[in-house]
């Protein structure tokens, strides 16, 4: 695959997304290398159509990365080898996704890689689905946008949105707290939006105003409770990372599927964005405490001065 000379991959760490999470505010906002820049909220990589002789379902595997002006790494939005390929079907055509890992910072452009193949019955029978890579620089605008990626096989879509002014937001943890039954015997599904607003003075008072989210990031979604647990009460979230824009609003949802796969309880938390620190919330799902931890930081924009100043951190 071709590489934009712009986007050549360095090996000297990895940014993290609490890159600045256990500063004190006052001192954050004295560091240079902190900022809320514009970024790229990713909402969905979707197969939206299939040829070349094709059928559903396909068993996916490879990589979806986008490399950002503040690192030039690949910051990988889906991952899998073949031993765990995704079997993608005609009415569940959307990539699990992994990430970003951190906030797309999007200036004036980024840059977009797929390689994804379909796994065959053994390994000489796989066919490369797509390989593509492309910059995406398409002006600011209100709503979500689809980039398309499009060869004789397939149609990817990504459905993503430029937050204009951008705080970090990393779920730390849901956590199932208290004893008591586990709930999401049958599964769950966590699902974040981040709602846009501002500051308006209302009746000589200042107040924030939000507004409707332009659609849910999914988290993690499996009607398996067993895949869902991990140590301690934890859910396992594949993904985790947000960008939340400064003065609007991080509302995480969490559901719990019933033995059919319906909804059976579903609560939904409100967090009001940091620059930096811990915020904690608390539900109850069919009686049992949930608590879920956010991790808040402003977004890194220049590498090599963090590693200057002796404040580059590998990740957290």
């Amino acid at each position: 695959m071709e590489r934009n000379p712009r986007f050549l991959r360095t090996h000297d760490g990895i940014l993290s997304s609490m890159q600045f999470t256990y500063y004190t505010p006052g001192c954050l906002r004295r560091n240079p290398a902190a900022s809320t820049p514009a970024t790229l909220q990713i909402f969905s990589v979707k197969l939206a159509e299939i040829a070349g002789g094709l059928g559903w379902p396909l068993s996916v595997y490879g990589v979806v990365a986008v490399r950002d002006v503040v690192d030039h790494n690949r910051n990988f939005l889906f991952s899998c080898d073949r031993d765990n390929s995704q079997e993608l079907t005609q009415n569940d055509p959307f990539l699990r996704l992994i990430g970003p890992s951190r906030a797309v910072v999007y200036t004036d452009m980024v840059h977009f890689e797929i390689q994804l193949k379909v796994k065959g019955t053994t390994k000489s029978q796989d066919v490369a689905l797509i390989t593509e890579g492309c910059d995406y620089h398409e002006p600011f605008g209100d709503g979500p946008s689809t980039f398309c990626f499009k060869n004789c096989f397939c149609t990817m879509e990504l459905c993503m949105q430029v937050v204009r002014i951008t705080t970090q937001a990393t779920i730390l943890g849901v956590q199932v707290v208290g004893g008591g039954q586990w709930p999401f015997e049958y599964g769950a599904r966590v699902t974040c939006s981040a709602l846009p607003g501002k500051w308006v003075v209302t009746d000589n008072r200042l107040t924030c105003v939000t507004y409707p989210a332009s659609g849910e990031i999914v988290m993690v979604d499996s009607k398996d409770g067993a895949m869902l647990g991990g140590s301690d009460g934890y859910l396992h979230l594949p993904r985790n990372v947000i960008s939340v824009e400064t003065q609007g609003r991080l509302d995480v949802k969490i559901q719990a599927y019933s033995k059919s796969g319906e909804i059976a309880a579903h609560e939904n938390i409100r967090f009001q964005p940091k620059f930096s620190k811990i915020s904690l919330g608390k539900c109850f799902i069919r009686g049992i405490a949930v608590v879920i931890t956010v991790a808040w930081s402003r977004v890194a924009m220049d590498k090599r001065r963090l590693m200057a100043l002796g404040r580059f951190s590998c990740g957290c």
